[in-house]
C-alpha cells in the first residue's frame, strides 16, 4: 500500500461547518478554533508551533470562505479534515465555473488577499470541481512533529 492510499484510510473528518452569510464566519471561526483546541494531544496554549498552527488554520478557514461567500450566491461549507500528518481544511460552494483567481494588483483594504494568505501560510493550496456541481478550494497544514512535518523522521 502506498504512503498516500494508508493517509487517505486514517483520514476522518474533525469538523463541518454550513456558513450562509459573511455575519456566520464569526461563529464557525470560533466552533473551528474550540474543535481544533479539543483535537490537539496537548492544550493550545501549551507550545508556540502548536498555537502558531491552529492560528494558521482558522485564519486560512476563514479567508476561504469568506471568498466563497463574496464570490458565490453562497452558502458556503467549510470541512476540516485530519489524517494524523495534516489537517486539511476545504471549503465547498455551488459556483464551479468561477475558480479561484490571485489578485496581485489590488491595494491594500481592497481586498483580495485570501487565497495569496493561504498560499503563503499553507503547506500546499488547491482546489477542484465535482461532477454534482461543486468547486472545492482547499489547504493543507502539516502537523509539526508528524512524520512528513519532523525532518528528523
Amino acid at each position: 500500500m502506498t504512503k498516500d492510499a494508508a493517509t487517505s484510510l486514517r483520514s476522518r473528518l474533525v469538523g463541518t461547518w454550513t456558513v450562509v452569510s459573511v455575519d456566520g464566519l464569526s461563529s464557525a471561526r470560533s466552533r473551528l478554533q474550540e474543535t481544533l483546541c479539543a483535537e490537539t494531544p496537548t492544550p493550545c496554549a501549551e507550545t508556540e508551533p502548536t498555537r502558531s498552527l491552529l492560528q494558521n488554520i482558522v485564519l486560512v478557514a476563514s479567508e476561504l470562505t469568506a471568498n466563497a461567500l463574496e464570490h458565490t450566491d453562497g452558502p458556503a461549507r467549510l470541512d476540516v479534515v485530519s489524517d494524523g500528518v495534516a489537517v486539511t481544511v476545504s471549503v465547498k460552494d455551488r459556483c464551479p465555473d468561477s475558480p479561484p483567481v490571485l489578485s496581485p494588483d489590488r491595494k491594500l483594504g481592497e481586498g483580495g488577499f485570501g487565497l495569496q494568505l493561504a498560499l503563503r501560510i499553507a503547506d500546499d493550496v488547491g482546489w477542484y470541481r465535482t461532477p454534482d456541481g461543486a468547486k472545492h478550494v482547499w489547504a493543507r497544514f502539516v502537523v509539526p512533529g508528524s512524520s512528513e512535518g519532523d525532518p528528523a523522521a
